[in-house]
């Protein structure tokens, strides 16, 4: 099965989203979730050449995976 990257799920970058953490583009999609999950955000940044490019959001990361994402979100 191939591993699916955060550019699938790539939305614009949210006004006053904190670069750090930060994601890039060619992560995968379990790394999103994770860093999401340790650091208790529901987004986070997507940089190319320490420049945002982007979001990725907790819900969208658990959906394009297939999973529910829990209750505590």
């Amino acid at each position: 099965m191939k591993e699916k990257k955060i550019e699938e799920i790539l939305q614009p970058l949210q006004e006053g989203l904190p670069l750090h953490p930060s994601l890039s583009l060619g992560d995968k999609i379990i790394h999103a979730i994770e860093i999401m999950v340790d650091n208790n955000l529901k987004c986070v940044a997507v940089v190319r050449d320490n420049r945002p490019i982007g979001m990725v959001c907790l819900k969208d990361a658990f959906q394009k995976l297939g999973l529910k994402m829990p209750d505590i979100y």
